[in-house]
């Protein structure tokens, strides 16, 4: 007769990061959901290492990225009487709009991929270069990521083409 030990499931509420990025943020304006740093650690696994002014620099870049890319469609929805992200319609989800989640996802991949390609510098060993190297199908990947995002808050195909 065997026994089998299932793991203790925690609350996401008692989820902790290894430091702590107090309440930083970054905003775009009253349009857009805020980018809480501590979230964003959470949830891409960002280890203490990266600072948090060196995450709130790449997170301000991701938030920058992503807004210029749907800043027509933002006009188009304000125009429409929309004045938040979570004011347009959409489908909800664990009690959250789909663009606001889509939104937040297409921040969190672009600033983990900005953090993955400058893990490379001039002092990198033969050993972290072929770390870099495996972590480049990773960021290709954060990427699609983004653009996925981004497509789905617009309301458009997902589109992936490889030229061979």
């Amino acid at each position: 007769m065997g026994m089998v030990a299932k793991p203790q499931v925690n609350s996401a509420e008692k989820d902790v990061t290894d430091v702590d990025d107090g309440a930083e943020k970054v905003t775009a304006g009253t349009f857009w959901p805020e980018i809480l740093l501590r979230d964003l650690r959470l949830a891409s696994r960002i280890p203490g290492r990266t600072t948090t002014s060196r995450l709130k620099f790449v997170t301000t870049e991701a938030v920058a990225h992503v807004t210029d890319q749907l800043d027509d469609w933002r006009g188009i929805q304000e125009s429409a009487g929309y004045s938040t992200l979570a004011d347009v319609p959409a489908r909800m989800l664990n009690g959250e709009s789909m663009k606001v989640y889509r939104y937040r996802r297409a921040v969190y991949s672009a600033a983990r991929a900005l953090l993955l390609e400058n893990a490379r510098d001039v002092d990198t060993t033969e050993k972290g270069d072929r770390k870099a190297d495996a972590l480049e199908v990773q960021t290709d990947d954060l990427w699609r990521d983004v653009r996925w995002a981004i497509a789905d808050i617009r309301g458009t195909q997902r589109l992936f083409v490889e030229l061979v």
